[in-house]
C-alpha cells in the first residue's frame, strides 16, 4: 500500500527538488565566469559541490534509507567540506590570494579526515568534531572577511575615484547571513521538520541569487599592496631625509599640478579615474601623491575626485534654464559619477542636503529674485 504523503512534506520535496534544480543551473551559469578569476573559480567549484550535496540527498526517498540515523550522520560528515569551500570563496572575494592553494587543501583534507574515520568508527563523537571544525573554520571566517573588507574599502578609498562593482559590502553581507542562517538551522532543529527544512531552502535560494547576481558583477583588485615598482624605484633614488623647505617645494608643485589637470583637463570627468591615472597625468608616481592627499590635504582620493564631481554637478544644475532641468542621474553621468547612489552620498557630504534638495532652494532662492 504507498504511504500518502501530507501537504508539508510533498511541499518540502518540492521545494528540494527546486533548489536541486537552482544549484544545477548555476553550475552551468557560471561554467562560462570560471576563468574569469580566482573568485569565480571557487564560486564555481562550491556550486557544482551543492549541487552534488543535493542530488546524493535523493536516496533518503527509498523507504530502506529514510530514517537510517547512520546514513544521516555520513551524509551530514561527507556535507561539511563545504564549509572550507565557500570560506575560501568569501575571503579570496575580500583578500584576493588568500588562502593559498595550501591552505585550502590543508582545510579540505582536515575535514575529509573525518569522513573515513566515521566510516571506520561510526561514533556520534566524530560527527560532534567534524561539526566543530567546520564551526570554528566558519567563526574565523566571518572575522577574517569582516577584517579584510575594511582594509579593502580603505584601499579602494585611497586608490579609486569610484566604488561600484570593486565594493565587498555585499560579501560581508552574504557571508555572515550564510553562517548565521547555517547555525540557527542546525541549533534551533536538532530533528529537522519538513516546514523547517522548506523555509531554510527558500531562504538559502534567495541568498544564493543575491550573491550569484553580486558575484557576477564584481571586479576583483588584483592588488593590495601599495607598493609597486616605481614606488620601490622612486624609495631608491631617495637615500637621504629631505629638507622642510624640499618638501614645501614638492607639495607646492604637485598642488600646482594637480589643480592645473582638474581644473583645465578635468580628469574627474573619468568615471573610473584612479589614483595611478592621476599620478602618471602629472608626472609623480602614487606614492607621493597618495602622501600628499592623505596628510597635507588631509583627504582620501576617494573624497578629493568626488568633491570636483560635486562642484561640476552644481555648475551643471545653475547653468540649466528652468524648464530644460536634466533629471539627477543625468547630471551624475555628466559629472563623472557612474552611480547615483554614490552621487548621491557624496553630494550629501559635500553640500549637506540631497541634489534634490539643493535644486528645490535654487529654485526657491530664483523666484526670490524675480
Amino acid at each position: 500500500m504507498v504511504q500518502q504523503l501530507s501537504t508539508v512534506e510533498a511541499f518540502a520535496h518540492f521545494i528540494r527538488g527546486a533548489i536541486t534544480l537552482f544549484f544545477v543551473f548555476w553550475c552551468f551559469k557560471l561554467y562560462t565566469y570560471r576563468h574569469r578569476n580566482r573568485m569565480m573559480r571557487l564560486l564555481f567549484y562550491t556550486t557544482i559541490f551543492l549541487a552534488f550535496s543535493y542530488i546524493k540527498d535523493s536516496v533518503f526517498l527509498f523507504a530502506q534509507w529514510k530514517n537510517s540515523l547512520w546514513l544521516d550522520d555520513f551524509v551530514n560528515t561527507v556535507d561539511l567540506l563545504f564549509i572550507p569551500l565557500v570560506s575560501a570563496f568569501f575571503i579570496e572575494a575580500t583578500n584576493p590570494g588568500y588562502p593559498t592553494r595550501r591552505q585550502l587543501a590543508a582545510l579540505l583534507s582536515m575535514q575529509a579526515l573525518f569522513i573515513p574515520l566515521f566510516l571506520i568508527f561510526s561514533d556520534e563523537i566524530v560527527v560532534f568534531c567534524a561539526f566543530s571544525v567546520a564551526l570554528v573554520v566558519a567563526v574565523a571566517t566571518m572575522y577574517l572577511v569582516v577584517v579584510f573588507a575594511v582594509r579593502y574599502r580603505q584601499y579602494i578609498k585611497l586608490n579609486y575615484s569610484y566604488k561600484e562593482n570593486i565594493d565587498v559590502a555585499w560579501v560581508v553581507v552574504s557571508s555572515v547571513a550564510f553562517f548565521s542562517s547555517l547555525f540557527v538551522y542546525n541549533l534551533a532543529f536538532d530533528y529537522t521538520t519538513w516546514l523547517s527544512e522548506s523555509l531554510y531552502n527558500i531562504f538559502s535560494m534567495a541568498l544564493w541569487t543575491f550573491l550569484f547576481l553580486f558575484s557576477r558583477r564584481h571586479r576583483v583588485i588584483r592588488t593590495l599592496k601599495p607598493v609597486e615598482n616605481e614606488d620601490e624605484q622612486a624609495t631608491e633614488e631617495i637615500e637621504e631625509p629631505k629638507s622642510d623647505d624640499y618638501v614645501v617645494s614638492l607639495n607646492y608643485i604637485l598642488a600646482v599640478k594637480l589643480e592645473q589637470k582638474m581644473s583645465q583637463d578635468k580628469l574627474y570627468l573619468n568615471p573610473k579615474l584612479t589614483i595611478t591615472d592621476v599620478a602618471t597625468a602629472i608626472g609623480t608616481n602614487k606614492t607621493y601623491l597618495s602622501d600628499y592627499l592623505n596628510n597635507t590635504l588631509n583627504t582620501s582620493f576617494f573624497d578629493y575626485i568626488n568633491n570636483y564631481r560635486i562642484n561640476e554637478a552644481c555648475r551643471i544644475i545653475d547653468a540649466m534654464p528652468e524648464e530644460g532641468r536634466k533629471s539627477m542621474v543625468k547630471v551624475a553621468e555628466m559629472s563623472g559619477f557612474n552611480s547615483k547612489s554614490t552621487f548621491n552620498r557624496s553630494f550629501q557630504k559635500v553640500k549637506g542636503v540631497s541634489p534634490r534638495e539643493y535644486l528645490f532652494r535654487l529654485r526657491g532662492a530664483i523666484q526670490k529674485l524675480e
